[in-house]
């Protein structure tokens, strides 16, 4: 077991990138696109990619397990693209309920059945990343209805989709905009997203020249994963430091000097660095006056009135 403490970054070298879309818009020619790719062919549908590398047609649950548990299977590779991963959500259940039919009821998986999938896929997708793989995961789009409004997701059926998007760093939908194919990790009220790098919206090339597109999208994403690990540890670290130095204040002087430095910091850390101010200050006896914002001295204690002063 390893702790990771706050003020340490969390490595990132092999995110999971989902790419939802509707069909026939290139989603399988893209998972083509990664560094070194295997493509596993959940949908038998890899014949009709454009600029098709390595392809593993998978029949049943049953080769992905094997897949990982063959030593030596994957050293060729450095992407695992998942196409589509919701048809292999579906070979996961079915895979399930064959090999514990207590877990299903009527073909579909009962309760214990869906915690059984969530925690196998995570599992396969741990394993494939400790093996040293970027994962890409390709799904059809769904269309549903809200009122008047049609908002798209990653199709797959029932808890499964949670677990896509969970275990996801990545989230983007690919959709045609005029010509041009955009692909937005932005979410909005149409489309699930995941964005943290903040990226705008990537015109897709056209299969033919997008024959390293994900290659770079992982290298971006591994990059921007990383910064905001490192970020938030350096944040953690400087606030780290604060409490140190806050814990050393005895007066309201010294409480009231550091104000000036706390309105330095940048919007992040100033909250939380002067709740930290104001904790200790109340922990320690010394008044905050709100509307001069600033400490003041503690009021005195009244001298205590003998018991002889009122007779």
């Amino acid at each position: 077991m390893k702790i990771i403490p706050a003020n340490q970054p969390i490595d990132v070298p092999h995110p999971i990138l989902c790419i939802f879309g509707q069909p026939g818009i290139g989603k399988t020619s893209l998972g083509y696109s990664g560094r070194d790719p295997l493509l596993l062919d959940f949908d038998q549908g890899a014949h009709r990619a454009i600029n098709r590398r390595d392809t593993l047609a998978i029949a049943s649950w049953a080769d992905a397990l094997e897949l990982v548990e063959q030593k030596g299977a994957l050293d060729a590779y450095q992407t695992i693209t998942v196409d589509t991963v919701g048809r292999g959500l579906d070979m996961l259940g079915e895979y399930i309920i064959d090999k514990n039919p207590k877990l299903g009821r009527d073909g579909t998986l009962a309760i214990q059945g869906w915690g059984k999938l969530k925690s196998d896929f995570r599992l396969w997708l741990t394993r494939v990343r400790g093996m040293g793989k970027d994962v890409v995961l390709l799904a059809h789009h769904r269309e549903e209805k809200d009122g008047d409004v049609t908002y798209v997701r990653p199709d797959a059926q029932g808890a499964s989709l949670g677990e896509i998007l969970k275990n996801s760093d990545l989230v983007a939908y690919l959709y045609m905009h005029g010509r041009d194919r955009l692909l937005d990790f932005s979410p909005t009220d149409r489309w699930f997203g995941k964005n943290p790098a903040g990226w705008n919206p990537f015109k897709v090339p056209v299969a033919a020249q997008a024959t390293d597109f994900l290659a770079g999208i992982l290298d971006q994403g591994r990059e921007a994963l990383g910064q905001i690990s490192a970020a938030s540890a350096a944040l953690t670290s400087q606030i780290d430091d604060w409490r140190a130095q806050i814990d050393t204040f005895t007066t309201y002087e010294d409480c009231n000097g550091a104000i000036p430095e706390i309105k330095k910091l940048s919007a992040t850390m100033q909250p939380q660095v002067a709740k930290l101010l104001l904790d200790h200050a109340q922990a320690h006896g010394i008044p905050f006056d709100a509307k001069l914002k600033q400490f003041k001295p503690a009021p005195k204690a009244e001298p205590a009135v003998a018991a002889g002063s009122l007779l």
